[in-house]
């Protein structure tokens, strides 16, 4: 029943503001946000993925929130591209890969030795920008981004035949 009165109230809240350009409602399952947004927000071109300014991005946010900025790994940002592509061949989107690989396993394949290894993922979002606003509010994705062991992340983004974007983040810290 509850999922039921949410649904109704997005298409309620998606026709009583046709001009809006972005519209929240958490996921019931989890973990995940479900957006709504305007034909115009729908049709942007995805803007190429920067790594440099969205490793700016994230060290923005932690510090804002009193976490230790990060340095980007070649390593962690292939363990991350690994996932993204993944998703994108398969139109697909979480966190276990095909073999049943986690955020930790794609890591040590790429050649980095993780203590840790978290992973945000996200699909259909145009910009870094729009994907980074996404995980800032979200419980679990924001967690992992103030991580407070975290010492680097990889950043990777891939389209599908269709030109959906599938975004990957990894943050992680090596062990010594």
């Amino acid at each position: 029943m509850l999922k039921r009165g949410l649904l109704a109230a997005a298409l309620v809240g998606m026709v009583a503001t046709p001009t809006i350009a972005e519209w929240r409602l958490p996921c019931i399952i989890g973990g995940c946000t479900i957006i709504f947004v305007s034909p115009e927000d729908a049709a942007r071109p995805v803007q190429p993925l920067n790594p440099e300014a969205a490793l700016a991005a994230v060290n923005a946010f932690r510090t804002k929130n009193g976490r230790r900025a990060v340095v980007l790994d070649a390593r962690l940002t292939k363990a991350a591209a690994m996932q993204s592509d993944t998703q994108a061949k398969q139109d697909w989107i979480g966190h276990d890969g095909p073999d049943g690989s986690r955020a930790k396993d794609r890591a040590a394949r790429a050649g980095y030795r993780a203590k840790i290894a978290s992973e945000n993922v996200a699909s259909g979002q145009k910009s870094f920008g729009d994907v980074m606003r996404s995980w800032e509010g979200s419980a679990g994705h924001r967690e992992n981004l103030l991580r407070p062991e975290v010492t680097a992340i990889g950043v990777a983004m891939a389209k599908n035949s269709s030109g959906r974007p599938y975004w990957t983040l990894v943050l992680g810290a090596e062990r010594k």
